[in-house]
């Protein structure tokens, strides 16, 4: 467990949006509760004319090792 405490830890959802400039790529983190307000996070952000791509995860403290079966799986067998 880490000792680093991030303020968007209430939020379900994180979007990174990489944008074109003239300097080059620029990503912006996004922490959100409703996937639906997406839509208004990219109306709202820089001309979306310009987004390169947007990967959105869940905000998740484990990284999403949860989810993943393998993983826990392994876990579970190193416990028993």
């Amino acid at each position: 467990m880490s000792n680093v405490v991030t303020l968007h830890r209430d939020k379900r959802w994180k979007a990174v949006i990489e944008y074109r400039t003239e300097e080059g790529a620029k990503s912006i983190e996004h922490y959100f509760e409703e996937i639906s307000e997406l839509h208004l996070i990219i109306e709202h952000g820089p001309d979306w004319n310009f987004l390169i791509r947007c990967t959105v995860t869940l905000n998740r403290s484990d990284g999403g090792e949860e989810q993943n079966s393998a993983e826990k799986a392994l876990r579970q067998e190193r416990q028993h």
